[in-house]
């Protein structure tokens, strides 16, 4: 029996900068970068904000607010948890740094707990989990939201192109449906690229089928801590 459970967990400064498929702020801080352990997208599907310097007080603040939004979408999974059935996937919520060190939030989840195979529409137990991703992105608007979809390599590329993008783009309509501001989200279809496991098994394409969606601190919440 393999529960719906939630990890999350904070990972630690590095001597490391990289890239994260999230909002990026460009800005020089006092403040160690950190190492990020999840696939990168490319700075050139991202827009740059240019900000002034964040202080380490700000930093501070961004990273206790992430983490009060982290707190809240895990006990909304709570429900989830208690009806897990044999082979329900993992979901993850993590605290990540972006691609300046601010902390962020990546939630992940298996394709599967959201698609039929080779299916962009979302399932009912997608639609459930999603409402409460939805709930939370309204209750934390000083925050941008960027959705990357994955595939296995089985099919070819421009199919494995096409159903990421349909698959992130269906994420971001569903929540857009719940209240969530749709300027404030961005949908990325990645297909084969950035696989987390081997392709050669079955059990490794269903790890690379998934869906990630990053929560990041937008210009808004940094303005006002600048006040």
């Amino acid at each position: 029996m393999k529960n719906l459970c939630i990890a999350f967990a904070a990972l630690l400064c590095s001597g490391l900068a990289v890239s994260n498929p999230v909002s990026a702020l460009s800005a020089n801080r006092s403040v160690a970068p950190q190492q990020q352990t999840s696939p990168a997208v490319p700075d050139t599907t991202i827009g740059v904000i240019l900000v002034a310097p964040v202080t380490m007080e700000i930093t501070d603040s961004i990273s206790a607010k992430m983490k009060q939004q982290q707190q809240e979408l895990v006990n909304g999974w709570e429900i989830f948890e208690a009806a897990a059935d044999q082979n329900d996937t993992i979901v993850s919520v993590e605290i990540v740094p972006d691609q300046n060190s601010l902390d962020a939030i990546k939630l992940g989840l298996d394709d599967s707990v959201l698609f039929m195979e080779g299916s962009a529409k979302l399932s009912p137990k997608a639609e459930a989990i999603l409402s409460r991703v939805a709930e939370n992105l309204n209750n934390f608007p000083e925050t941008d939201v960027t959705i990357v979809g994955y595939t296995s390599t089985t099919g070819t590329q421009q199919v494995n192109m096409d159903l990421s993008m349909s698959r992130a783009q269906n994420v971001m309509d569903y929540l857009v449906a719940k209240g969530v501001d749709a300027t404030r989200m961005k949908a990325i279809g990645k297909n084969w690229q950035d696989p987390v496991a081997t392709n050669a098994t079955a059990a490794g394409r269903a790890m690379n089928r998934r869906v990630e969606i990053w929560v990041t601190a937008n210009q808004q919440m940094i303005d006002n801590m600048q006040q």
